[in-house]
């Protein structure tokens, strides 16, 4: 089994989980249906950053 060795994300990663994130902090006053889900955007903009660190390609 390979180990996980922490890498350098796609500029397109952290791109789109810092729009994640900013729309789950202040996604509430553009709808809604996002401030009622904000806690999951948020948790997965974090995870798709983290997922880009450790997945090869992503």
């Amino acid at each position: 089994m390979n180990k996980l060795s922490p890498q350098a994300p796609k500029n397109s990663t952290v791109i789109i989980s810092v729009v994640l994130v900013l729309l789950g902090l202040f996604g509430a006053t553009i709808s809604p249906v996002i401030a009622a889900n904000g806690d999951w955007i948020l948790l997965a903009g974090y995870v798709f950053l983290l997922l880009g660190v450790y997945v090869r390609g992503l």
